[in-house]
């Protein structure tokens, strides 16, 4: 199963860092992991950020970090007294800094919330520290509104969380598969696992991919796990199928990308980070 003993979670003074810290709380809960809360006072000027990195309590001054520690400490105290947690703060360029920290602690998970996409003058830092880490990365985008909590365990219910897990069965979806089974081997999870062909796929095609997908389910999650093959383009296919679904949350992988590919290839992860109405849970093939 997933070892998950350090969860980081990076939050900022936006109202998303409320929601990353429920998620963050949940794994930590439910895996007894220690719980790493980290607050970055952004070293650079408005010109060369998003606006919501910066503003007064950013300066890297004995003030603005006196009202960070206040911050972190009533973050803390908001917790579940069965969650251990603490706090750090660091000043620099964000997304290198969490890399970092994610790489020192070193941290089974980082959750991180984004703010949107990224643009021609400025980069989105979800997508980069998605891009780089090498553990785990579970994000929410900013404004999500899907009915389903996020939960692995339900106190007092013998009820499961539906998951949605997408893969193209390649060597890294494989792997997203396996990550995906351990932690359904680990929480109550009924896993929806999809894979998606071009629309003009033939019928002999899909049957082949079908048996593939259901050749990868372990014996033990039979009851749990359901196949499905769609078809279209991908990235709207995954969020079509996620809409019908509900789930508390997906999985997915994530494939190392040069800045070429970024630029010159659609990316399904980004494209379904920015538009799923619920968390992603995404597996870097560095991880397995």
């Amino acid at each position: 199963m997933p070892q998950i003993r350090i969860v980081l979670c990076p939050v900022d003074f936006s109202n998303l860092a409320r929601q990353e810290l429920t998620l963050a709380t949940e794994v930590s809960a439910a895996f007894g992991a220690r719980l790493v809360l980290h607050h970055n006072l952004a070293a650079v000027s408005p010109g060369f950020t998003r606006a919501w990195e910066w503003n007064e309590v950013h300066h890297a001054d004995h003030v603005s970090r006196a009202k960070a520690e206040a911050y972190m400490r009533q973050l803390l105290a908001d917790l579940p007294k069965t969650v251990s947690a603490e706090a750090t703060i660091s000043s620099g360029p964000l997304a290198p800094v969490v890399l970092e920290l994610a790489k020192q602690l070193p941290a089974d998970l980082v959750v991180l919330g984004s703010h949107g996409w990224s643009t021609p003058d400025h980069t989105s830092v979800t997508e980069r520290v998605i891009d780089r880490c090498t553990c785990p990365v579970l994000t929410i985008e900013e404004g999500g509104t899907t009915a389903t909590p996020f939960r692995l365990f339900s106190a007092g219910s013998d009820e499961s969380s539906r998951v949605v897990v997408a893969t193209d069965l390649s060597a890294a979806g494989t792997h997203v598969l396996a990550y995906a089974y351990d932690l359904a081997r680990s929480a109550p999870l009924e896993l929806h696992v999809v894979h998606v062909l071009p629309s003009g796929a033939d019928v002999p095609s899909a049957e082949r991919a079908e048996q593939k997908l259901l050749a990868t389910v372990p014996h033990e999650l039979a009851e749990r796990v359901q196949c499905y093959i769609e078809r279209g383009d991908t990235i709207d296919a995954i969020l079509d199928f996620s809409y019908g679904i509900d789930p508390a949350f997906m999985v997915m992988g994530e494939h190392a990308r040069t800045f070429f590919q970024r630029v010159f290839s659609k990316d399904t992860a980004r494209g379904v980070l920015h538009r799923a109405t619920c968390p992603v849970w995404f597996v870097p093939a560095a991880t397995v």
